[in-house]
């Protein structure tokens, strides 16, 4: 059965500790849990890798959106209801007819934005240890910044650069984060292409290039640092 395979179990027990599976995919992976020891030692694994990560992390204020959710989740009759005929009557009483029509109308036309989602990533090196921590959040994505924290790492030889690339879904090629310093916590402002592939992305990594980074736009050898990317939506 599929759900033996090793590295099936690693990706799904990676991604429930990460909150990224919902209602029937979560409720279906509990009950494997309760068929496979395998991949409950994988989620007790991961629950161990990525604790000490959540709680190096600077805390997040949930958006006041998040609470009204919660809020009309939970009380449904509480979440305000909105009257479109007296709220277009007041504003036609107060001579905003025309500019509430046109806004209305604005919002109608408009192209829909491409959803909000993060994405992280845990870049091991060669021993399987967690060396790099990477994320990105909808506030980020506004300004094209990739957080980056390093958890440890070799010393970076002389007279070469880190580099980031993420790979995109279907064998396309990597495309560059851009350069990684010996700094623990840094942001990489990265290109648009590069912020594009990252909504498909499949891993991150980090290959060694010649100092100032590669000269072919391609990783110049394999990844020294590499890890899944788990894109979690809002």
């Amino acid at each position: 059965m599929r759900y033996q395979n090793e590295q099936l179990q690693d990706r799904l027990a990676a991604e429930f500790v990460l909150g990224n599976l919902h209602g029937t995919a979560r409720n279906r992976l509990l009950t494997l849990m309760r068929r496979y020891p395998g991949l409950r030692a994988r989620v007790a694994h991961w629950e161990e890798r990525l604790f000490p990560l959540v709680m190096r992390a600077p805390p997040v204020k949930a958006p006041a959106r998040v609470w009204r959710a919660i809020q009309t989740r939970i009380s449904p009759r509480a979440a305000p209801r909105w009257d479109v005929g007296r709220w277009f009557g007041r504003l036609a009483t107060g001579g905003l007819a025309a500019a509430a029509l046109a806004a209305l109308l604005y919002i109608a036309t408009a192209p829909l934005r491409e959803p909000a989602f993060a994405m992280v990533a845990v870049l091991n090196d060669e021993r399987a240890q967690p060396a790099i921590l990477v994320s990105w959040t909808p506030a980020q994505a506004a300004k094209r910044q990739l957080a980056l924290r390093i958890l440890a790492h070799p010393s970076m030889p002389a007279g070469t650069s880190w580099q980031a690339w993420v790979v995109p879904a279907a064998g396309a090629a990597p495309v560059s984060l851009g350069l990684v310093t010996s700094d623990e916590n840094q942001l990489l402002e990265i290109p648009a292409a590069a912020a594009s592939a990252l909504s498909g992305a499949v891993s991150i990594g980090v290959s060694v290039e010649p100092g100032g980074g590669s000269v072919s736009g391609r990783p110049g050898g394999p990844f020294i640092f590499q890890g899944p990317a788990l894109r979690i939506d809002s």
